[in-house]
């Protein structure tokens, strides 16, 4: 799980001027959208409720509960997004996660040590033990949930290994339109946009089914313009450092991505000192 701790400050206030190829990215993009991204009001990203967040974590534990409850076959399988870890494993990180926070110890956070100590801890369980323990710390864990951001950090944290579990099952499903997507990309949003501010990169507009059209950076003050139209899961797993550089600059884009692609390759994926990176070769789902 990533640490949601992001800087402060003020937004730059002076950008460099645009050079010709940043000013023809931005025809394209209005050319693309039918509309100016001077004009257009996308709305900021924002955090969901706490009673949000609370539910949709309850929601994503009933599906993989679902899912993979007495399915001691899938155990040893291989995840192919978190390579380290088999499916079991990465179950004992999310038990000992939740374990974690009621017992309060968060002082290690999002650390690989940390994260590491939930699997040593739990990994010699089954399944369905691992599953009966995690049920058993729902009701502690959401009460206890009382920060906008870490509450839904926490849901893009288990969304995320949810659809990693399903990887390693070759059995997609819970794609778009519920809640987990709303306050999972509703979180990475709202860091995305803090980060892509303080480290001067261009706008982005991202558009998904469930979040509709938001604003990502000042388009008024930032080094270029660049939009992005895709599907919920593309964009939670674009965000959440499961696509290779390859598949990000191959994602639909409206304008020159380049100068956007720290933002998906070093900070965005990066919730804490050492986050998460995009893997070398694709991540096919």
């Amino acid at each position: 799980m990533a640490n949601a701790e992001f800087p402060v400050g003020s937004p730059r206030s002076r950008a460099s001027r645009p050079s010709r190829s940043q000013n023809q990215d931005d025809r394209s993009i209005r050319q693309a959208g039918g509309e100016d991204l001077d004009t257009r009001r996308d709305r900021p990203p924002r955090l969901l409720p706490v009673s949000d967040a609370a539910a949709a974590y309850r929601l994503v534990y009933g599906r993989l509960d679902a899912l993979i409850r007495g399915r001691a076959e899938v155990a040893e399988l291989t995840v192919p997004a978190c390579p380290a870890w088999n499916v079991r494993q990465t179950v004992a990180h999310l038990a000992g996660l939740a374990l974690d926070i009621v017992s309060l110890n968060m002082e290690e956070k999002a650390a690989d040590s940390w994260t590491q100590a939930q699997v040593d801890r739990l990994g010699g369980h089954s399944i369905d033990e691992l599953l009966d323990l995690w049920g058993q710390m729902i009701d502690p864990v959401t009460a206890m949930l009382a920060l906008q951001a870490s509450a839904c950090q926490l849901v893009f944290d288990t969304l995320t290994h949810e659809h990693d579990i399903r990887g390693a099952l070759g059995e997609p499903g819970s794609r778009t339109g519920d809640l987990g997507f709303k306050v999972a990309l509703g979180f990475s949003t709202t860091v995305g946009d803090q980060f892509i501010r303080h480290a001067g990169l261009p706008s982005l507009r991202l558009i998904t089914p469930t979040i509709g059209s938001v604003q990502l950076g000042d388009p008024h003050t930032a080094r270029g313009q660049v939009a992005l139209d895709v599907s919920d899961f593309e964009a939670l797993r674009a965000l959440g450092g499961r696509r290779s550089i390859r598949q990000l600059l191959a994602l639909p884009w409206h304008g020159d991505p380049t100068h956007l692609l720290p933002a998906f390759t070093h900070l965005l994926p990066a919730f804490t000192n050492d986050g998460i990176r995009p893997p070398n070769d694709d991540l096919l789902e």
